[in-house]
């Protein structure tokens, strides 16, 4: 990714308290990037280091490529000082990334729009890209394209903004505590918005209420005159919300929420809804399935509200608003429904991704949830996997695990019918070799990312061929 974003070297050292070691304060740059081999000329490069990779080793690259400048932990052994041009500045740091945040915190603090940030354990993305379509209608927008959720994606989607924008509208996502409070310092939210608290990264996070702690690091680290808004279904989270000084706005199925769903029914073109808001109702049609959806709609709408705008307004927008952006995905055949939902797994999306396929009107067909691991559970795996498999046991007729915890699955879901396998591969020879029917299925399909589950969609599509 890149940023297209003019400024000066006295503008990047101010803002990173770096130590200029080569060029001088003059010397200006009309963008930022973090991939050397993604650079124009007149840039300013990053040297971030990674699992895999470290920027420092590609400085010589980037130089030869056109940047006018690289922040930097350290000149690397094989950079003279001599080779370094005049014209280009060298801008020390203690911590490139961090150093990162710096420069995008220190631009944020010198444009006029606000900003929403949005995080959760799942329906973040969704929720983005709706609130983004509705807000799109009344005022001028900018959001984080794909994923760019994190301590390198929102800095650098702060850094590419215009200025002229009224609102920009941030999904934050954490996998280790810190990085939600440090996304809100540097993002600096006029409104902040949790989608749902599940247990999700548990290596880092510990537990569900680690997982609390940090996603309402959010609400913690805002401005207090600030909005906050959240799912009032979940105690734990509606408990918490009360702490915080911000103004709150609650959405949820329950009675009680600010923007209660009291019902809603699917119908062939997508789903009406009957919402409550301060004593008004209205009932609304929306292009889209499932109840998950519905709920996601729902804090879109809560975050609009928030904006400032009026309920009327909002609801008469919501039949425009397109579900482009579905990462569970039906996919139809004759004698075949795939349910694609293989992006990525955790226990509050698995838990989702079931109950659509409870709810999904199946005919004479059997329900079938092929479910690969959840990664990123530490000492909770085997629990939680017992856990989905006990659920797919009240969804499923049928199912298929994948993975390490598959005898985890198995063990929840029980005496029913169900095969599993150690691995995705082995799952798919099984399939090439026409071992498994499932023909006249609606079949779910789910998993981490790690497991590849979109290799089983394929060949499911494909009939095992």
């Amino acid at each position: 990714m890149i940023a297209r974003r003019v400024l000066s070297t006295e503008d990047v050292v101010r803002a990173t308290k770096g130590i200029l070691l080569n060029g001088d304060m003059g010397i200006t740059f009309s963008g930022v990037t973090t991939d050397s081999r993604n650079v124009e000329p007149g840039f300013l490069f990053f040297a971030l280091k990674g699992k895999r990779f470290d920027g420092h080793e590609f400085i010589k690259e980037a130089i030869a490529s056109g940047v006018k400048g690289a922040v930097v932990e350290r000149m690397p052994d094989y950079l003279r000082w001599d080779d370094l041009p005049r014209d280009v500045s060298i801008i020390l740091v203690k911590d490139t990334l961090y150093a990162l945040g710096e420069l995008a915190r220190y631009v944020r603090s010198l444009d006029s729009y606000k900003v929403i940030a949005i995080t959760g354990s799942c329906g973040k993305t969704t929720t983005k890209e709706m609130t983004y379509q509705i807000l799109s209608k009344f005022y001028k927008c900018g959001k984080n394209e794909a994923n760019f959720n994190n301590l390198i994606g929102v800095p650098m989607t702060i850094l590419a903004q215009d200025r002229d924008k009224d609102w920009v509208i941030l999904e934050i996502a954490t996998n280790s505590p810190g990085e939600i409070a440090r996304l809100t310092e540097i993002t600096n939210p006029d409104l902040g918005a949790i989608t749902c608290v599940y247990a999700a990264h548990l290596e880092g996070l510990k537990s569900l209420e680690g997982v609390l702690e940090e996603k309402t690091s959010l609400f913690a680290k805002m401005k207090e005159d600030g909005t906050i808004v959240y799912f009032y279904d979940q105690e734990n989270l509606r408990e918490r919300a009360k702490n915080f000084p911000q103004t709150k706005i609650s959405f949820g199925f329950e009675k009680g929420a600010d923007l209660w769903i009291e019902r809603f029914e699917e119908v062939e073109e997508g789903a009406k809804i009957s919402l409550v808001w301060s004593e008004k109702k209205r009932e609304v049609f929306a292009k889209l399935k499932g109840r998950h959806q519905v709920l996601n709609l729902s804090a879109s709408i809560a975050i609009a509200l928030g904006t400032g705008l009026e309920f009327e307004e909002v609801c008469e927008k919501l039949p425009e608003i397109e579900e482009f952006y579905s990462r569970l995905k039906v996919i139809k055949t004759e004698n075949l429904v795939v349910l694609d939902d293989t992006y990525n797994a955790n226990l509050g999306s698995m838990a989702v991704a079931l109950e659509y396929l409870e709810n999904f009107p199946k005919g004479d067909f059997r329900k079938v949830a092929i479910l690969g691991d959840m990664k990123e559970l530490g000492e909770f795996a085997k629990s939680a996997h017992q856990s989905i498999g006990e659920l797919a046991g009240k969804v499923a007729d049928f199912a298929i695990f994948v993975g390490e915890h598959a005898q985890d699955y198995r063990a929840g879901f029980g005496k029913g019918d169900c095969l599993t396998f150690e691995t995705t591969e082995a799952l798919l020879e099984a399939l090439k070799q026409g071992k498994i029917d499932l023909s006249r299925c609606v079949v779910l399909v789910k998993g981490s990312r790690a497991m590849g589950m979109e290799r089983v969609v394929l060949a499911l599509l494909e009939g095992g061929r």
